[in-house]
């Protein structure tokens, strides 16, 4: 997978519902977007332990991306990821600790946002942007439907029709 491909490549396997590697794409995106953001917008975006939030929802899908990819991604992507994810790990205890939204503030993430925003030129963000949460949407639904209610029509008939008898014989018991 070539770095300017990427976004051909997920639109392909949209095409193709393979959801997976597309939910993969677009989670790093998200992920690498919040690492680009300046330090009042990314304390402002988190709504607990900016710590914990951002490595759980932030950091770890860069390396789950690296894992994910059996194939191999550009060299030049790789290497962008892997000094993103060296970073992360990296950061100081003052840099990053539990409960305080002013980590955000310390100099050692910026070397971060500015791979963050490197790496979000080569996913060709500008095209993928205004589509990644309906497109995160629909790859969650096609693989964790279980999670998702889907409303089918005859369901929705059948259940409409049975709400209905239901209020007119609540109705008739009330007169």
């Amino acid at each position: 997978m070539n770095a300017d491909q990427i976004s051909l490549d997920l639109w392909g396997w949209y095409a193709v519902d393979e959801f997976k590697p597309v939910l993969k794409v677009c989670e790093l995106a998200k992920a690498l977007e919040f690492l680009s953001f300046p330090a009042l917008e990314q304390s402002t975006l988190i709504p607990y332990c900016p710590a914990c939030e951002t490595w759980s929802e932030m950091m770890l899908p860069i390396d789950d991306f690296l894992k994910s990819f059996s194939e191999p991604i550009s060299a030049s992507l790789r290497e962008k990821l892997e000094a993103i994810w060296v970073i992360c790990n990296s950061l100081s205890q003052p840099a990053f600790h539990c409960d305080d939204y002013d980590i955000f503030e310390n100099s050692e993430w910026e070397p971060l946002r500015m791979h963050a925003n490197e790496v979000l030129q080569m996913l060709d963000w500008s095209t993928l942007q205004n589509q990644i949460d309906e497109l995160m949407i629909e790859c969650r639904k096609a693989l964790f439907p279980q999670f998702y209610k889907v409303e089918h029509p005859k369901v929705t008939s059948v259940m409409n029709a049975s709400h209905a008898l239901l209020q007119s014989h609540l109705q008739k018991d009330r007169d």
